[in-house]
């Protein structure tokens, strides 16, 4: 992997977006571009280009670690609202009733504990993004609610009558394909509809294996600087790891592998050793898997030339030269692979 690389001229829409950066942006004032020259994510880079200066919902569909808060950052601040707030919430991270509560608000008295009116995120984003990771997880009471801000932008706060009015872009992202959800009765299909205006999907990691190099270029450069260590780089060892490991947690579990083994290396080399014990682990299997193979090959490959040869003498009635010639192979050669097998041309005279 080479070290000195220009991941950022790979980030089409990172580097657009990153003009426009302030501190709601970014995570600790760092800025996370997309990093990919995958024909599937130049594909996504492209796609974000096109849609991010409208107003549409969009959908963002992929596997945990993908990097669909990456996608919705950029489509918030590559639009005519990224001047304005980018909420994001995680709908699976909070019980029905709290969840209510938290995207709609709330009035004084509505439920034992609601002390105070309170506005929920959905006023908090007016004039600009509302990303709902994990929607496929909301309960279906509330996918009614939202379903009527998409079509009226106007909703109430819990125990109030109140209609209220926000201008609200709705950016959505789930882990699994929500038709199948619709099919089984655990997702609104009016509310898919509406969401799905546009979709975006994310390949997992181990589908765009060729930007595991640039990725992990990426990551060492990023928290090399932001841990002040000295120019870091991975052994021999480690590349073919990281180029051949099926990251069940996509590109978050990259980049947090190599996070701590910037952190752990205690010279200019990030070793097998500072990977986390699981991936050491797959990597010993990997290679025992290997090894496995290449015996099973080794264990086919004799038997066919044991029954091969002996069907060759046994057309030939155990005349080596025959065999060898209905067999392709010089005498000398068919005679030393009999010995190899310990066949006996006798043995198929008549």
């Amino acid at each position: 992997m080479k070290q000195d690389t220009q991941n950022e001229a790979n980030s089409l829409p990172g580097q657009a977006i990153n003009q426009h950066a302030n501190s709601d942006f970014s995570q600790n004032g760092v800025f996370k571009p997309i990093v990919g020259q995958h024909p599937a994510m130049m594909q996504v880079l492209q796609l974000i280009n096109r849609v991010a200066p409208t107003d549409a919902t969009v959908l963002i569909i992929g596997e945990t670690g993908t990097g669909k808060e990456l996608v919705a950052n950029a489509l918030h601040y590559k639009s005519m609202r990224r001047n304005g707030p980018l909420i994001p919430v995680n709908c699976a991270a909070l019980p029905e009733n709290l969840l209510e509560s938290e995207l709609f608000g709330h009035v004084r008295g509505a439920y034992t504990g609601a002390v105070d009116d309170k506005p929920g995120w959905f006023e908090c984003a007016d004039h600009g993004t509302i990303f709902l990771d994990e929607i496929d997880s909301m309960p279906l009471a509330l996918q009614a609610r939202l379903l009527r801000i998409l079509q009226t932008n106007n909703f109430s706060r819990l125990g109030s009558r109140k209609i209220r009015h926000c201008n609200v872009r709705v950016v959505a992202a789930a882990n699994h394909d929500i038709r199948e959800l619709v099919k089984i009765g655990q997702f609104r299909q009016e509310l898919y509809f509406r969401l799905n205006l546009l979709e975006i999907c994310l390949p997992p990691l181990r589908e765009r294996r060729s930007d595991i190099s640039l990725l992990a270029d990426y990551f060492l450069k990023h928290y090399t600087r932001k841990h002040k260590k000295l120019y870091l780089r991975f052994s021999p060892k480690v590349t073919h790891v990281l180029l051949n490991y099926d990251y069940p947690g996509n590109v978050r579990e990259l980049e947090n592998m190599i996070h701590g083994g910037v952190i752990q290396s205690q010279d200019r080399m990030i070793r097998r050793c500072h990977l986390p014990s699981r991936i050491q682990c797959t990597a010993l299997s990997t290679a025992n898997h290997f090894s496995a193979f290449k015996l099973a090959k080794k264990c086919v490959i004799q038997q066919f030339e044991v029954d091969y040869l002996s069907k060759c003498l046994r057309a030939t009635e155990g005349n080596i030269t025959r065999a060898a010639r209905m067999a392709g192979l010089h005498v000398s050669n068919f005679h030393r692979k009999m010995e190899q097998h310990h066949l006996r041309a006798s043995s198929f005279k008549p």
